[in-house]
C-alpha cells in the first residue's frame, strides 16, 4: 500500500468515527491552543514593552536614588540619601559625559481660565532634556538656557495637557496658572504614549530653577539625572566614570555598595525578559502536560483501533501487506488525528491572541514561528504516541488475526 492510499484509508477511518476522533484529539487541541495563545501574549507584551522602553532613550543613562524595577527594600536601601543638584553638576562636568540634564517632579493642578486639570506632573528640567529623553516639540519651542539662568516662568505642555486645556488647538503664547503661579506657554510636545499604563503626556516642563523657587528642591524630593555618553566613550565607560565620581561626592566608603543607581532601558528590558522567561516555562509545562495527556489518549484509542481491526490486518497481511505497510497506515492515522487537533488548537490559540489584543489593554502578537511550532509538535506527538500501536499491529500473526472474532 502506497503512502497516498494509506492516507485516504486513514481519512476514511477517522470519518467513520468522527466523535471518537474529536474527543481523542481534545488533549492536543487544548495543549496547542494553550501554547499558541500564551506565546502570542508573551511575544506581544515583549514587543510592546521594548517599544515603550525605547521611548525612554536607548542610549540614556539615568542616575537615580533607587534601581528601576525590582529591589530588596532593605533598611539600608530605604535610607539612601536623595540626589541633589551637586551630583548633577558633578556628572555634567565629567569628560566622559556628552550631556546631562536634571529632572525633579511634583504633581500640581493647572488651569486655563475656567478649565482645570488636576494631578498633572510638573517636571523641572533644562534645555538639553528633550535631546536626552527623546522628546520632540510639536509647536513653539522648549526651555532655553536663558530661561534656566533667569528662572523664567515659562512652561512647555505635554500633548494630553494641551488637548485638555486648549481643546480647539493652539495654546502657545497663552498664560496658564500652576497653583497660584502664572506661566507663559512657550511650547507643546509631541505625544509619546503610555508606559505600563501610565501616560507620559500628562506632564508640563518648567526650568528647574523656577521649580526650585516655587516648590523647592529639598531632601524630600529627589533630583534625577539623565546623561549621554561622550562620542569617544562607550555607555559602560561613561557609567564607570559616573560611578567613581558620585561615590567620591557622596562619600561612599570604599567597601560599601553604591548608594545610588545607574539605570538604562536595556537593564529594564533584561529584567522584564527574566520575568517573562519564568512565565514562558510555566506555559511550556502546562502545554506539555496537556499534550502528554492528549498523546496518551491517542495511543489508547489507536490500541483500541488495532484490536477492533485485527481481522482487517490479517486480511491485509494475507494478500501481501508488509509490516512496514501496516506501520505506515496506523502512523498516518495517528499523525492525521494529531494534525487535526493541532490545526483546531492553532485556530483557537490565534483567536485567543487576537481577542486579547483587541479587547484588553494587553498586547498580543501571533507569529508564524508559533504556528509552525504548533504543527511540528502535533506531528511529533502523532509519531511518538502512534508508533507503539502501529508496531503492535504490524506484529500480529496473520493466521491468528484471520481467526479473530
Amino acid at each position: 500500500m502506497g503512502v497516498r492510499q494509506a492516507l485516504w484509508v486513514a481519512i476514511d477511518t477517522l470519518r467513520a468515527h468522527k466523535m471518537r476522533a474529536m474527543l481523542t484529539a481534545l488533549g492536543v487541541i487544548i495543549g496547542v491552543a494553550a501554547v499558541i495563545g500564551l506565546m502570542s501574549l508573551v511575544s506581544g507584551i515583549r514587543d510592546s514593552v521594548s517599544k515603550q522602553f525605547s521611548s525612554l532613550g536607548a542610549e540614556m543613562i539615568s542616575i537615580n536614588r533607587f534601581e528601576w524595577g525590582v529591589h530588596d527594600g532593605s533598611e539600608d536601601y530605604r535610607k539612601r540619601k536623595p540626589l541633589t543638584l551637586l551630583e548633577y553638576e558633578t556628572v555634567k562636568a565629567l569628560p566622559g559625559v556628552d550631556a546631562a540634564s536634571p529632572t525633579v517632579y511634583t504633581q500640581r493642578e493647572i488651569r486655563f481660565r475656567n478649565i482645570h486639570m488636576g494631578a498633572v506632573v510638573v517636571c523641572g528640567t533644562d534645555e538639553v532634556y528633550p535631546a536626552i529623553e527623546n522628546w520632540t516639540v510639536a509647536a513653539g519651542r522648549f526651555i532655553t538656557e536663558d530661561d534656566v539662568r533667569s528662572a523664567r516662568q515659562v512652561v512647555v505642555l505635554g500633548s494630553e495637557v494641551a488637548e485638555n486645556l486648549f481643546p480647539g488647538g493652539g495654546g502657545v503664547n497663552q498664560e496658564v496658572r500652576i497653583d497660584s503661579y502664572l506661566y507663559d506657554v512657550v511650547g507643546i510636545l509631541e505625544p509619546k504614549g503610555s508606559i505600563f499604563g501610565q501616560s507620559q503626556d500628562k506632564i508640563v516642563n518648567v526650568p528647574y530653577t523656577t521649580f526650585s523657587k516655587h516648590w523647592g528642591i529639598s531632601a524630600r524630593r529627589d533630583v534625577n539625572i539623565s546623561a549621554l555618553a561622550a562620542p569617544d566613550r562607550t555607555m559602560q565607560e561613561a557609567m564607570d566614570e559616573i560611578r567613581v565620581a558620585l561615590r567620591r561626592v557622596r562619600k561612599v566608603p570604599e567597601n560599601a555598595p553604591d548608594d545610588f543607581a545607574l539605570n538604562t532601558s536595556d537593564r529594564l528590558i533584561q529584567q522584564f525578559n527574566q520575568i517573562t522567561q519564568g512565565f514562558f516555562m510555566v506555559m511550556i509545562l502546562v502545554g506539555g502536560m496537556a499534550l502528554l495527556v492528549g498523546g496518551i489518549g491517542i495511543m489508547n484509542i489507536m490500541l483500541v483501533s488495532v484490536t477492533e481491526r485485527t481481522r482487517e490486518i490479517g486480511i491485509r497481511k494475507a494478500i501481501g501487506a508488509r509490516r512496514i505497510d501496516i506501520i505506515r497506515q496506523f502512523l498516518i492515522e495517528a499523525v492525521i488525528l494529531c494534525l487535526l487537533g493541532g490545526a483546531i488548537g492553532i485556530a483557537l490559540g490565534c483567536g485567543l491572541g487576537v481577542a486579547v489584543d483587541r479587547l484588553t489593554p494587553l498586547a498580543a502578537r501571533v507569529s508564524v514561528a508559533s504556528i509552525i511550532l504548533g504543527f511540528g509538535v502535533s506531528t511529533i506527538v502523532g509519531v511518538v504516541f502512534g508508533l507503539w500501536p502501529a508496531v503492535r499491529a504490524a506484529r500480529l500473526d496473520p493466521v491468528d488475526s484471520l481467526r479473530y472474532e
